[in-house]
């Protein structure tokens, strides 16, 4: 059995965030060089664009304190007290924190200064910043953080850190190695002149001094290609600083190498038994129940999510969405939602760089979803008063964020129960809050005309209730984001012309995998080809209308044939020849659609066919918010 690498499941996986709208108040922190364990004030001034974040009079900054040798950011959270235009309120520094980036929200939406966040650097007795200060400010501009407080990747920027902070402390090995990586990746400087400066500094450094310098020396050797000697440094670190990040690194390696899905699984236990803060704990997690629920190897997954403590309600959710479709599996699905709900009420789980209310936002919608599947399941069998219960428990608990299918699973109940009052009210709250599907208005639209309201009205109501939701599309939108890293490939045109994914940086893209033999990729296509109508005069929207899995030798003759026999299809159609690019994507089954944010990051997927109503409404406002940005 073939198993997914590391890599790769890492990259691909779909988390669930929080809203990170980008408005544009002011921060200022006073004094503007703290020392360490100093206490701060914070200063928030809201722009115009900010009421939706201060209207509720609560507000709130998240601060991130990164340490030398951590990872990832530790987070705390202070209130704000409004004091005239202001929203003012102190914090005093941890030890050991030598750089600190902010942002200021309600739990619900923040303000992260166009995703640059409000930053500054501990200081030292002179008053400049103290070791380590200006790397971790450069590595937060790597994009790689987690998505909670995830910086606007910016290489040039981060290479102007790295420079301050060599120049600052030249003794800093691992500083001094990344700014001759990125000034490299960058193209400042070429690849032998950074070999030759990765040389002085694997010959000056006889012994790492700490395990990141370490990670450093080999990474500085692999990079002149002599990876014997990196080999044997993080071999020297892993033996003087044992269950360090060296030591997790080793291991991690053998995770990505496991022969089979149950060793992968096994080995992903013992190591969150054995690094349970690890920085890659999520993702591991989220990795594990990736790789399962694609082999369905749902019993090994039902023994990791027992063996495993600390698991999330949002994991426990996506674990019994696959694990509650399986008949013979219904029991265990039931007791993990219920060990998922509980979950939710632990803040114990919440990881180091969550802000307490972001966390509890998080475990509330958690907790609907996972009401939301007990009622899909109690439908499935038949057992509607229980479905409705908890169907009626998820949306109160989910508020503006419950599931859309939940919504039209209530609706449906209710309308067989002919309770029309309750499918109305059902109806029109997931049509004011954004999240009616295409059977939620039908249904509406039904009971209207049968209680003798006609289609001119009906129409005009409709339209009242969606002006209403407008404001909390934007809050959903931003929720549904992946956020996931920018993923490279090159598609062949049908002239032949190589196209790279990096090249439409920049612009808003739509990827849609298909092929020919695929029934429900061809019933899409008048409706995408509806869309494409709509955007193909606008420069920044691209259409990407790619072949996948083909069945025949000669992909350019029948994607061509079918062109020529669908001439109404005027999108721009390329071909993944090799199928190398679809499974960087992690695709399963088509159609399956991205819609790629102008940075290139993954921010939208869908999965199968839409009604075409419900599919435009959905992909114009995902392109209006993307553009947006």
């Amino acid at each position: 059995m073939k198993l997914l690498s590391l890599k790769s499941i890492l990259l691909f996986i779909a988390v669930l965030l929080l809203p990170q709208h980008l408005f544009g108040g002011t921060v200022t922190v006073l004094p503007m060089s703290p020392k360490e364990g100093a206490t701060v004030t914070i200063e928030y001034v809201p722009d115009a664009v900010d009421n939706n974040i201060v209207e509720g009079g609560k507000l709130h900054a998240v601060l991130y304190g990164f340490t030398v040798e951590a990872e990832s950011p530790r987070a705390s959270e202070v209130v704000l007290e409004k004091s005239g235009s202001k929203w003012i309120g102190n914090a005093t520094l941890a030890k050991n924190i030598v750089y600190t980036i902010l942002k200021v929200g309600n739990g619900m939406q923040y303000d992260t200064n166009r995703e640059l966040y409000w930053e500054f650097f501990t200081a030292s007795e002179r008053g400049t910043a103290v070791r380590g200060a200006h790397m971790r400010a450069a590595m937060a501009r790597y994009g790689q953080l987690p998505a909670t407080c995830r910086m606007k990747e910016n290489f040039t920027e981060a290479a102007e850190e790295l420079e301050k902070e060599t120049k600052l402390h030249p003794s800093n090995t691992v500083a001094r190695v990344n700014y001759i990586l990125v000034m490299r990746s960058t193209g400042q400087l070429d690849s032998i002149e950074a070999d030759a400066k990765l040389r002085e500094i694997t010959t000056s450094v006889v012994q790492a001094p700490s395990a990141l310098d370490a990670i450093a020396l080999a990474q500085a050797y692999e990079s002149q290609g002599r990876r014997d000697e990196a080999q044997r440094v993080l071999l020297d670190a892993g033996s003087r600083f044992p269950r360090s990040i060296v030591d997790e690194q080793t291991a991690m390696g053998q995770l990505s190498i496991s022969p089979t899905l149950d060793a992968f699984i096994d080995r992903a236990a013992e190591h969150l038994e054995k690094w349970p803060e690890t920085f890659a704990r999520q993702n591991l997690v989220d990795g594990v129940v990736k790789a399962a629920t694609q082999q369905n190897a749902l019993r090994q997954l039902i023994v990791f999510l027992d063996r495993v403590k600390g698991i999330s309600a949002m994991t426990y959710h996506q674990a019994v969405n696959f694990v509650g479709a399986n008949d013979s599996l219904r029991a265990d699905a039931f007791r993990l939602i219920n060990e998922g709900i509980e979950a939710a009420k632990d803040d114990s789980r919440r990881p180091l760089y969550y802000g307490l209310s972001e966390w509890r936002q998080e475990q509330r919608i958690a907790t609907s979803l996972l009401y939301f599947v007990q009622g899909a399941i109690y439908r499935a069998e038949k057992q509607n008063d229980k479905a409705i219960s908890s169907l009626e428990k998820s949306m109160e608990v989910g508020g503006a964020e419950t599931e859309k299918g939940c919504y039209e699973f209530l609706v449906g109940l209710y309308s067989d129960q002919q309770n029309t009052k309750k499918a109305l009210a059902v109806a029109e709250r997931a049509i004011t809050t954004s999240s009616a599907t295409q059977g939620v208005t039908d249904a509406y639209r039904k009971l209207l005309a049968a209680d003798g309201m006609d289609s001119v009205a009906i129409a005009k109501k409709e339209k009242e209730l969606r002006s209403q939701g407008r404001g909390v599309l934007s809050i959903r939108l931003a929720r549904e984001m992946l956020n996931q890293m920018p993923i490279e490939g090159t598609f062949i045109s049908l002239d032949g012309k190589p196209l790279k994914i990096s090249d439409w940086r920049g612009k808003v893209v739509i990827l849609d995998y298909w092929a020919t033999w695929c029934g429900p990729c061809r019933q899409s296509f008048p409706s995408l080809q509806k869309l494409y109508e709509r955007y193909k005069n606008n420069s920044d929207v691209v259409f990407a209308i790619v072949n996948v899995w083909e069945r025949s030798d000669d992909r350019v003759k029948t994607v061509r044939d079918f062109l020529k026999s669908n001439p109404t299809l005027t999108f721009p159609m390329y071909l993944d020849k090799d199928d190398s690019v679809v499974a960087k994507f992690g695709v399963t089954g088509i159609p399956t659609k991205f819609y790629l944010g102008k940075d290139g990051r993954v921010q939208f997927k869908e999965v199968g066919l839409s009604p075409e109503e419900q599919f435009l409404e959905d992909a114009s406002n995902r392109i209006e918010v993307l553009l947006a940005k």
